[in-house]
Parts: structure tokens; C-alpha cells; sequence
């Protein structure tokens, strides 16, 4: 097909849908046969949406029902009104998901993924019933701060930024909290974990976006599908330039150069407008035309005014799709810079190298893909302006050039961007999808309890979903304190060393009992310690199926049988106990199997490697589980006095003649202990500190107030609770290893 306007040869378009048939049966998997019975529900905003992704699916969607039976669900009341009586496929509210997948099972749920409002209800879907997700841009953090912060909701906001990015990112959040931050941190943590992790696969539109991707693992498929080329695109072929000039209003003779879209920081509008005034003294017929909505926050209106470019630059706003296509053909050159970027490729940067005009790009990311000869590009840095500058009087002042590119581009992305191509490439994938979940149902089911997945119409087969911490929301033990007291008493009555410290540590026992959630017989604790007093309680009072115990210091045998009696009570208890160098040793426990884990009275002794303990603690525990951890506070009012007149404030150093290993190595202020829960991926529900073994001094801490020094956290006995919210390990936090 030859282009009118400058005699190029331009690749025919399609002839229609029913090339899709053909094109699925030479881009598939010759030995697959098209999978019509594919039953899909695909989430989407569909038009009047003023979505790019609702008109991507728009286009899209005829094609993709020639190769399945699909259901669309939409959020908004116009998009449905909008969009009835479909014949290729149907559009449903989607409040009515449950309901039809219970009647009728879907196959697979696709997800369309976008950064912005329109697509909360999809990304909350997504994180409940995993299917294909399909990330328009591997950028969701505007997304979550707007579902989180823009609710006020700090606290939601926090938990999204520890479970992605650990105690960085939980640091991250408190900073945004006190109102230091920056848009560009939103780009660098992209916050796409959540919904990549509890996927069953990933489309993306290009290399750069993948590589942002966080939480990939070999089981998760990935797949690149380039952004197809509207269909429309082919009827600028047939559109009249000189035409479409005079209904915009756009001077015959002027060179016009534009960049279209919703105004955004990204797409460097000010560095583009101050290129293009140095450009108008070498080409005074010069127009830029800014096709799209203007951004309150970055508005370029004033930024034109101050230029002086109000006879030159005009500011369109929103336009419809027919008077989008008018503009792209009235202009001879489009300028579509990102930086920073969500990995985003621009559906507006593909029609207008389909339709063979002239790009300026951003030498960065995903527009650094496109090869050479198909568009100029920009270097991301200070230099930017300069060169757009020199990109637009070259493209002004060498028709030749402009030719090349048009014919190139427009080759390029007809052929590479092909809708025929990209609606097989994503049946292909789909089905892919869903032979390998029902090959793989038991495996998978068991990364969803592995993940907490839902159940009944909230969990397709084999889907893994995302941790469900509920086990910190049930009630805790609280039984009668002398009751308990007595009764773990009585399985030692022939050891006095036994019974001096249960008589002795008698408050930090009933308090830490206080901070175990009630149990059921499918759950499991583990108490790291070599006593056995916890381990009775629980027991008596947990109602938990297993409790497994650990000897913390290596020795043989590796595993022994420990009987206790209880004459009083006519109990008798049989314990498994594995002797663990906490320290140096993988733990022999499975991944993720324990509810609970103490940690009572432990990491003080330890005198290497205490995070190896933490962070296999990580890796034993389920997501959401427990950790409850209780040791002596180095920074207590007691300790305080005594460093004040001289002496050592631990209170557990002393050597031992008897036992050289039985003393503390190390004690911890509250601080350290939040910052090692923290760096092991345990997010701190509760940090308090409670006098044990004295009692409180108020006179010191009358004292300590006026010398500005806080009166909190003072007790003699730290207390915290993590909950396992986070894989993303700090192995050797600053705060206890340099």
C-alpha cells in the first residue's frame, strides 16, 4: 500500500478479525489446536473510561473471542451501559463475579493492571483470585499510595511497603509520613510484589517493565507481548493532512510538533517547550501542540505564559479518539519523553509510529528498545534539553530524514505490533497457563496454603494467594495465674534449680503465656529453649496439635525424647526436643511450618550470629505467623542507675564457673530489638517492657524526666511480638554487626 502523501510503501493493514484465526494457527504452538472452550474473566475498564488501558481492551477484546468465551468485568456504571448487548463477549458488573464463577466456573481470570484509580478494584481482585495479570506498567506505587495514603491510612501503607521491601521499605514509609519524600522513590520501588507474587503468570509489554518486576520465581511464566497497533491506525492512510489542519484550526504552513496525553511530571513537558523555543529562531513557523488533559499539580498553562509561547503552544485538553487521530495526522512530529518511567509502553507513542510519523523518544528504559532507525532519541540526563533541541531542527531541516523515519517506523511497528499477532501470542499464553495450573494441582495447591489463599469462588484450583495474618487477631492465653503457676510447678518437684527459676521468673512466664494466641489442633509452636515450662503451659492451656521443642546449643544426641511427670495432676507429657546451634545451623523444620514461635529469654546468650536464628525463624514460621521474643532491657531504669553510679548495667553478664556458656553475651535495648525483627522480616505488633524481677523506681524516673531522657520502655524485661509479613531479609543489620 502506498502512502498518498509521500509515496512511501506502507505494509498492508489487516483485513479484518477473521485474520485472527489464521494468525493464532502461525503464531501458536503448531501441535496445539485453538482453545474455544477457554472460559476466561477478564477485568478491564472499558470506554467511556478515560483510560488508555480501557481503549487498549477495546480493540483488543474482538479479537481475543474469536480464540475464547469471555466475560468482562467492569467497575463503572458507564462502562457497562456502554458496552451491553456485546455479541463476541459479554460485560458484567464486576460485584458479580462471585456469583457467575460459583454458577459457572472460569478457566483463568486476566487482570489489566494499570497505576492509577480506575484499576483499585481490579489490583484488589488480583490479590484474592490469582490469575494472569497484565502489567500495562510494572509501576503500581501511585496505585497503593492513593488506595492507602489517600484514605489516611498510613498504617495499610507501611504494612505494603515492609511485606515488598523489608525494613527499608518500612523506613521509607515512616519518612513519607513526616513528609519526606519524592515522586521519583515512587518509581524506584515500584511496589509490584504483592500482585507479581500471587500471580500464576505475567504479560508484560516490554523487556524493561519485566525486569522490574518483583517477587519472580521459576514457577511463575512470564511472557513479552508488544503493545498492538490500533486498528485505527490504518485509516490515516486515507486522512486528508491539510484537512485535518484546517478543522483543528492549524495554519497550513506551520511545522508542528506534539506530544499527546494526560500532562504528567514524566513526560518532561517543560524540558520539551524550552527545546522548542531555542527551535523557533531557526524554524519561526514552528507549533507545538500539547494534546491532552492538563495536570493540576504540574500544569504547563502557566509554564507557557511564562515562556512567552502563548501565540506558538497550544494546550488542547481532553479530545475523543476521532479528534485524537485528526490531530496525529495534522502534525509532523511527535515528542514523547519519559522520565522517570513506570515501564509503560505509550499505546499513543505505537499509533504514531504506526502511521509513519517522525518520534522523539527518552534514551531510556523500554524506549530504548525500539531500534535506532525506527526513532530519535534523548539522553535522560541534564543534556536533555540540548539534544531535543538539536533531535527537532535536524527533523525540521532534513526532509530526507523525516522520510526514513516515516517509512521505517511505520514498517517497524506494523509488522511487530501486529493486533492478529498479539491476540494469538496472548491465547497461546493463557492456555499455556491453564494446562500447567491443572497439570500442577498439587503442587500449587500447596503454595496456596503455603500463601493463604481464600476458598469456594475466591481460589481457582492450584492459585496461590497472598498471607492472611489472622492468627495475631485471635484471643490470647489467660488462664489463672497461681493455677498455672502451680501446675507447671508440679512437674518439678525434684528439681530445686528448676523450681527457683520458675519462682523467679514467674511474672515474664504468665506474661509472655498472655501474648500467645489461643491455638487449634491444625496449628503448631516451636519454643526455642532447653527449659520445658512454656511448653507445659501451652500445652495445657494452647490447645495447639503439635509443640515441638529445641535444645539452642549443639551437642549430641541431635534428637532426644523428653518425658515429664506431673504427680499431682496425673499428667504425663512426651516432648520431641532437636538440639539447634541457633547460630550457625539451618533448623530441622520444614519451610513454613510453625504458627508460633518463642524466643524467650535466648538471644541474650547468643554470641555470633543471632540473625541466623531470625532469619531461619523466617523460613520455618507461615506468613502471618508469630514470633514472640522476651529478653533483659540494657536500657531499662534499673540498668540506667546502675551505669550512673559506675557499675555494669547487665544484669546477666557475671561468668559462670559451672556452665561458661550460660550467661548473656549481648543484652538489647528495645530499639535493637525492633531492628532485628525488623531485618529478619517480622513486622512488630507489640514492643513493651514490664519490671520482673523488681519493682519500679519512681523517684529515678521522676529524676529522668527532667533531664529530657524519655521515661518509656523502661522496664527490666523487653516483650515484642513480629509477625512474619516479609520475605526481604537484612541479614546483618547495622545495629548489631559492622
Amino acid at each position: 500500500m502506498r502512502n498518498a502523501e509521500c509515496g512511501m510503501l506502507i505494509p498492508n493493514p489487516p483485513s479484518g478479525i477473521a485474520d485472527c484465526e489464521a494468525a493464532i494457527e502461525i503464531f501458536r504452538n503448531p501441535q496445539s489446536a485453538i482453545r474455544n472452550h477457554m472460559r476466561l474473566a477478564y477485568f478491564t475498564p472499558l470506554p467511556p473510561s478515560k483510560s488508555g488501558i480501557a481503549d487498549y481492551n477495546s480493540e483488543l477484546l474482538p479479537y481475543l473471542a474469536k480464540g475464547a468465551e469471555i466475560s468482562v468485568f467492569v467497575e463503572e456504571a458507564g462502562e457497562l451501559r456502554g458496552n451491553r448487548g456485546r455479541a463476541d463477549f459479554s460485560v458484567h458488573s464486576a460485584n458479580e463475579f462471585d456469583e457467575i464463577h460459583a454458577r459457572r466456573p472460569f478457566d483463568l481470570c486476566v487482570y489489566h493492571m494499570g497505576n492509577n484509580p480506575h484499576h483499585e478494584y481490579i489490583y484488589d481482585r488480583a490479590t484474592r483470585t490469582p490469575g494472569i495479570i497484565v502489567m500495562h506498567e510494572s509501576c503500581m506505587h501511585h496505585l497503593i499510595a492513593w488506595k492507602t495514603l489517600g484514605r489516611e491510612d498510613e498504617d495499610a501503607y507501611g504494612d505494603e511497603m515492609f511485606y515488598a521491601y523489608g525494613r527499608m521499605g518500612a523506613r521509607v514509609a515512616d519518612m513519607r509520613a513526616d513528609a519526606v519524600s519524592s515522586d521519583y522513590q515512587q518509581f524506584l520501588m515500584p511496589l509490584n510484589r504483592r500482585v507479581v507474587q500471587g500471580s500464576l503468570g505475567v504479560i508484560a509489554h516490554n523487556a524493561y517493565a519485566v525486569s522490574n518486576l518483583e517477587g519472580l520465581n521459576g514457577d511463575i511464566p512470564v511472557e513479552v507481548i508488544p503493545h498492538h497497533l490500533s486498528p485505527r491506525a490504518y485509516e490515516f492512510d486515507g486522512m486528508d493532512k491539510i484537512e485535518c489542519r484546517s478543522g483543528l484550526g492549524i495554519p497550513e504552513d506551520a511545522w508542528v510538533i506534539a506530544s499527546f496525553g494526560f500532562v504528567t511530571q514524566s513526560k518532561r513537558i517543560p524540558a520539551a517547550l524550552a527545546a522548542f523555543k531555542r527551535l523557533l529562531g531557526q524554524v519561526p513557523n514552528a507549533m507545538f501542540l500539547v494534546v491532552g488533559e492538563d495536570h493540576l499539580k504540574c500544569s504547563v498553562a502557566s509554564l507557557i505564559e511564562e515562556l512567552g509561547l502563548r501565540e506558538r503552544v497550544r494546550l488542547t485538553g481532553y479530545v475523543s479518539e476521532d479528534d485524537f487521530f485528526r490531530y496525529l495526522k495534522a502534525v509532523d512530529v511527535v515528542v514523547n519523553l519519559r522520565y522517570p518511567t513506570a515501564g509503560e509502553t505509550s499505546g499513543t507513542l505505537i499509533r504514531a509510529l504506526g502511521a509513519g510519523l517522525p518520534v522523539v523518544v527518552t534514551d531510556f528504559g523500554q524506549f530504548a528498545e525500539f531500534p535506532n532507525d525506527v526513532c530519535l532519541k534523548v539522553a535522560a540526563t541534564e543534556k536533555e534539553e540540548r539534544e531535543l533541541y538539536l533531535r527537532l531542527r535536524a527533523l525540521a531541516l532534513r526532509p530526507t530524514l523525516r522520510r526514513h523515519l516515516s517509512l521505517r517506523s511505520a514498517e517497524w511497528i506494523r509488522a511487530e505490533c501486529d493486533i492478529n499477532r498479539s491476540a494469538a501470542r496472548y491465547l497461546d499464553f493463557i492456555g499455556s497457563v491453564i494446562d500447567k495450573t491443572s497439570k500442577g494441582r498439587a503442587r500449587l495447591a500447596q503454595d496456596a496454603r503455603r500463601y493463604g489463599a481464600g476458598s469456594g469462588s475466591d481460589r481457582f484450583d492450584g492459585a496461590r494467594s497472598l498471607p492472611l495474618p489472622v492468627l495475631s487477631e485471635r484471643p490470647t492465653i489467660e488462664p489463672d495465674r497461681d493455677e498455672a503457676l502451680n501446675y507447671v510447678a508440679g512437674f518439678f518437684t525434684e528439681d530445686p534449680d528448676a523450681i527457683g527459676y520458675i519462682q523467679l521468673h514467674r511474672d515474664r512466664l504468665i506474661r509472655t503465656l498472655n501474648l500467645v494466641p489461643v491455638g487449634g489442633e491444625d496449628q503448631r509452636l516451636l519454643e526455642l529453649s532447653d527449659y520445658f515450662h512454656m511448653q507445659l503451659l501451652v500445652k495445657r492451656y494452647g490447645n495447639y496439635g503439635e509443640i515441638s521443642g529445641a535444645d539452642w546449643r549443639r551437642g549430641e544426641p541431635r534428637e532426644k525424647i523428653v518425658t515429664v511427670r506431673n504427680p499431682a495432676a496425673a499428667e504425663e507429657f512426651t516432648f520431641q526436643v532437636k538440639s539447634v546451634d541457633v547460630e550457625r545451623d539451618r533448623f530441622p523444620f520444614p519451610d513454613e511450618h510453625f504458627d508460633v514461635a518463642l524466643c524467650c529469654g535466648l538471644i541474650e546468650r547468643l554470641s555470633e550470629d543471632p540473625m541466623n536464628m531470625l532469619v531461619e525463624l523466617n523460613r520455618i514460621v507461615k506468613w502471618g505467623g508469630l514470633v514472640i521474643l522476651t529478653t533483659p532491657n540494657v536500657t531499662s531504669a534499673f540498668s540506667l542507675q546502675q551505669a550512673l553510679a559506675g557499675r555494669s548495667p547487665n544484669i546477666g553478664s557475671l561468668y559462670n564457673r559451672n556452665n561458661p556458656a550460660d550467661r548473656h553475651s549481648r543484652e538489647y535495648a528495645p530499639y535493637d530489638v525492633r531492628a532485628v525483627l525488623e531485618a529478619a522480616g517480622f513486622k512488630v505488633l507489640k514492643l513493651f517492657t514490664d519490671n520482673v524481677w523488681r519493682k519500679t523506681d519512681e523517684e529515678f524516673l521522676a529524676w529522668l524526666d527532667h533531664t529530657g531522657a524519655p521515661r518509656e520502655l523502661r522496664g527490666a524485661n523487653i516483650y515484642a511480638v513480629g509477625r512474619k509479613q516479609s520475605e526481604q531479609i537484612e541479614r546483618y543489620p547495622q545495629e548489631l554487626y559492622y
